[in-house]
């Protein structure tokens, strides 16, 4: 007989350092850093919020072997979170100093295209965990075959 609440704890997150995840959210970090102090037109206004997203999502896959699906929904709807919290000016109404490194964090401008960008994000995400990961996987898995074959 299993003991109650058994399966719910074998979905708990697991825990982990994946390198590969890592080593992307520092690139992403440090181009996100480059736009926000080099860049301007659209290469700060949209590029930099697409690169976000991936941003989060890597830094989230660092630490945590969950459904990637499920981890894009989150990061997505961290991200609307705050876009949202920008048009209801949260960071004024909670009295954050303008230039603080919160209420930079939080932001205070709404924009619709900012949630365009996210989702754009989103998607290349699913596309390349998708068709790189898996293809990556899938020829890693045929190499092997191939060479028990030759054993």
């Amino acid at each position: 007989m299993a003991i109650c609440g058994a399966t719910a704890l074998s979905k708990i997150p697991r825990f982990r350092l994946h390198v590969g995840y890592l080593l992307s959210a520092i690139v992403l970090f440090l181009l996100e850093i480059v736009i926000a102090n080099y860049s301007t037109g659209w290469v700060r206004s949209y590029f930099g919020d697409i690169l976000v997203i991936m941003l989060i999502y890597s830094a989230l896959m660092t630490v945590v072997k969950l459904n990637k699906q499920l981890v894009v929904l989150f990061t997505l709807i961290f991200a609307f979170s705050v876009e949202f919290s920008q048009y209801f000016k949260l960071a004024e109404l909670l009295g954050f100093k303008q230039g603080g490194v919160a209420y930079t964090l939080l932001g205070n401008t709404f924009s619709i295209e900012d949630l365009g960008c996210y989702l754009i994000g989103g998607i290349i995400i699913l596309l390349f965990e998708t068709v790189f990961v898996k293809s990556t996987a899938l020829a890693s898995s045929t190499n092997r075959l191939f060479t028990s074959f030759r054993s």
